[in-house]
């Protein structure tokens, strides 16, 4: 294998998008350019080491040590030594984990999703910049057998691929730092991202709840821009959109009784949040989510409280 291999992201996008999940094995690397890409990206260390830049920070990898990258970071590997160093990528889409999350671009929003059930008050640090290592090797055999899965690409193997890439997110959250060690700004988004879980149907306001947590509004909202990487009203409308879309993915449901339960009484505006975070109108996400869904035909959601 050629040692300076020059990757093309840009070049997978099509069947990236097609498969939602690319995997593959390289070896004998020397140096990767310094890139972003349109996707998220679980890179794990197989032999040798490499030097990790990313965002700016350097850090020395060696077998066992991954990491998942984040949609607008950018990042560089050098290998250490002559011998260069090999490694597994998996390329995902979030909306393999869930047709939903179509349009998501961030790594915290993804493990803060239903199927996962992460405390995200326990994220003390960005995910998006912390190095995991495979002690006991179940996310290398993990990874082989989502190679062997996408390889063979038997009947049920997207599935499979969907389980075991939740698998490795599950086991990675483990070394996430603990909720009880969490600085008080952390505090303050786990308390914010946990009320819009519980009560994203209803009305909300930013001004209430930093009245709850005594603090003003102006410095709750720099705490939570800076711990989540948007503003609260970001965070707010794009939980609501995925919660709505997943709502008309699984129910026949009208654009409007969805808008509803999902907090809005304006169904032209929900609408147009789905077009700004999904790129789409509501009827097409639900064309969409059907159609990359391998889920038994769509039944009635259970009843949610109207909003307020």
């Amino acid at each position: 294998m050629q040692s300076d291999v020059r990757f093309l992201w840009r070049d997978c996008l099509p069947e990236l998008r097609k498969k939602k999940i690319l995997i593959s094995e390289l070896a004998g690397m020397q140096e990767v350019p310094t890139h972003g890409h349109e996707f998220l990206e679980l890179t794990y260390i197989t032999a040798g080491q490499v030097i990790h830049t990313l965002d700016g920070q350097e850090q020395i990898l060696g077998a066992g040590d991954y990491f998942i990258v984040d949609y607008g970071s950018r990042h560089s590997y050098r290998a250490s030594g002559n011998e260069g160093y090999g490694n597994i990528d998996c390329l995902f889409l979030p909306e393999l984990l869930d047709p939903a999350l179509k349009g998501t671009v961030s790594l915290r929003i993804v493990l803060d999703h239903y199927l996962l059930h992460y405390n995200i008050r326990a994220l003390t640090q960005n995910p998006a910049h912390m190095t995991f290592h495979d002690a006991d090797g179940r996310i290398k055999a993990l990874l082989r057998q989502m190679q062997e899965e996408s390889e063979k690409q038997e009947p049920g193997y997207t599935e499979l691929l969907r389980c075991y890439l939740l698998e490795i997110l599950l086991l990675t959250m483990r070394h996430l730092d603990d909720a009880s060690s969490a600085a008080a700004g952390d505090d303050i988004c786990g308390f914010l991202t946990a009320y819009v879980r519980d009560h994203y149907m209803e009305q909300i306001s930013l001004r209430e709840l930093a009245g709850r947590l005594n603090y003003s509004v102006s410095y709750v909202s720099r705490i939570f821009k800076n711990g989540m990487g948007m503003s609260f009203m970001t965070y707010l409308q794009n939980y609501r959109v995925a919660q709505g879309c997943r709502l008309l993915a699984s129910s026949d449901r009208t654009v409007e009784e969805v808008a509803a339960m999902v907090g809005y009484k304006d169904a032209k505006f929900f609408a147009s949040l789905i077009r700004r975070f999904r790129g789409t109108s509501p009827n097409a996400a639900r064309r969409d989510a059907r159609s990359n869904s391998s889920l038994p035909a769509p039944t009635e959601a259970p009843e949610r409280k109207e909003p307020i």
